[in-house]
């Protein structure tokens, strides 16, 4: 039974996927290839990513030292689909009707009681009967009530504001790739508010498919992003999002007036609370957080629909475990939400890519670091920066990339030790490290282990070592498949 608060459906605004992506849900059979065509309406071959001190061309000109103003370089599918959540959701809500499941939309959830040896009951209000169930997920995104009450008096390690619209009006001629990470100016100086990077995102809309050639379409999705803590101080998105209409002609230059020249059809003002101690455990029995609510998406990302699919064949396959087995304790459901070193160890980026409150420095610094990790990962290759670009952080990459911007900029790392801290260092350094004994244990243990754990009688220890096994594949980033070996 699927209890939704409002209608069950999507949004009119595209969601920015990849294929490799949104073929896991095929393969999973939530979705058929016709489904996946139906909900399709924007394909474009690569997006760019670009860190530069001002809005100049660097490509063949060399790196951020040799020009002064930064690099840029392009990345072939990722993010390059633009799927429209009404049709899949419709798609899948109508394909789980037809296999005898229950949809309760416009109902609002009062509360959950939880008994560990009886099951869940959902109370829906004074004028509604409860949903009773053997185990509740909680799918209500960052802001679901369950995970808030969980977390209550907790303050967010991090915060990702996003501000920006949908609109037509842009260049036609060049609205054929997307921006997946963007900067085109200096650390932002807001006095008693806080230094803030802002980012930039874009995607074009209704080309490459349906008939629709690149260089047809004016209409283009773009966001303003930034990362920050959550000290009082900050600005608010108002302050935001004056600042992304004042800054939008700079990065979009055929727009002179946004305000004359754009037909605005969506605006865009949010903001996605972040903490380290993610993914969530239980803290009952019998409930558990799925996807956002539960804190699995990288601290560097929005989360949302990308950040799910990644793990879906996992969650739902360990959910079907437990279920079967009743292992319905929040001991047992933790274990589906287990410890990923990999998720912790981004939050050495987000700390990189902020500036804290009270904290001064230099304006070029986080284009300067961006700039020279990125071109190492890009020299190191597509099996280095694509992985990354999708939020999978692996020990190989890692390392390999770090190590090059060293060499490259050894006299950069003090002022970096010095942004993020020696303890935030030495925290990193020790995820790094299980990231490390992770990566040899899905290649090492895994391998013997699968066949044992496969004939184990005692079920429970069944379950176990299967979520454990699967803590190793994905906090390591082994379930990820580089593009070298799809071409195998």
């Amino acid at each position: 039974c699927v209890i939704e608060g409002g209608e069950l459906q999507g949004r009119e605004q595209e969601w920015n996927i990849s294929l490799d992506e949104m073929m896991e849900l095929v393969e999973l059979g939530v979705l058929t290839m016709e489904d996946l065509d139906e909900s399709i309406k924007t394909e474009f071959p690569l997006c760019r990513s670009g860190f530069k001190n001002k809005e100049a061309e660097t490509i063949g000109k060399g790196s951020y030292f040799e020009n002064g103003i930064g690099y840029e370089l392009d990345t072939p599918n990722v993010l390059n689909l633009g799927v429209a959540p009404k049709i899949l959701i419709e798609n899948v809500k109508n394909r789980f009707l037809e296999k005898g499941g229950t949809v309760m939309e416009s109902t609002r959830i009062e509360g959950i009681v939880i008994s560990d040896q009886l099951g869940a009951a959902i109370d829906l209000g004074p004028k509604n009967t409860p949903v009773t169930a053997r185990l509740v997920l909680d799918c209500m995104g960052n802001a679901s009530p369950v995970s808030r009450q969980q977390r209550y008096g907790m303050k967010p390690d991090g915060v990702c504001c996003v501000v920006g619209s949908c609109a037509g009006g842009f260049e036609v001629e060049s609205n054929v790739r997307g921006d997946l990470i963007y900067t085109n100016s200096e650390i932002q100086n807001k006095k008693d508010e806080g230094m803030l990077q802002y980012f930039w995102e874009a995607f074009p809309v209704n080309i490459g498919r349906n008939g629709n050639e690149p260089g047809s379409s004016d209409v283009k999705t773009t966001y303003m992003f930034t990362y920050l803590d959550a000290d009082e101080k900050r600005p608010d998105l108002l302050t935001l999002m004056e600042d992304y209409w004042k800054l939008l002609p700079l990065y979009q230059p055929s727009i002179k007036d946004p305000e004359t020249d754009l037909d605005v059809k969506r605006v865009l003002a949010a903001f996605f609370p972040t903490y380290r101690d993610s993914p969530i455990k239980p803290a009952h029995g019998r409930l558990l957080a799925i996807g956002d609510a539960s804190g699995i998406q990288s601290p560097l990302s929005f989360g949302g629909f990308g950040a799910l699919t990644r793990h879906l064949e996992r969650v739902s396959g360990a959910v079907d475990e437990a279920l079967r087995y009743d292992l319905l304790t929040k001991e047992d459901l933790g274990e589906i939400n287990a410890y990923t070193p990999n998720l912790s160890a981004a939050w050495m980026f987000q700390k990189a890519m902020s500036v804290r409150i009270g904290q001064n420095v230099d304006s070029k610094f986080i284009n300067r670091l961006l700039a020279t990790n990125f071109q190492v990962m890009d020299d190191m290759g597509i099996d280095t920066i694509k992985p990354f670009l999708q939020d999978v952080v692996r020990v190989d990459g890692l390392v390999g990339s770090l190590a090059g911007s060293f060499r490259r900029d050894p006299f950069f790392m003090p002022a970096i030790v010095s942004h993020v801290g020696i303890p935030t260092l030495v925290n990193w350094l020790g995820h790094v490290s299980m990231m490390a004994a992770y990566t040899a244990a899905h290649g090492i243990i895994s391998p013997v282990m699968t066949p044992i754990v496969n004939n184990m009688e005692d079920k429970k220890e069944r379950y176990l070592w299967r979520r454990r096994m699967e803590a190793w594949k994905f906090g390591s980033g082994g379930d990820y498949i580089l593009p070298r070996d799809k071409e195998q």
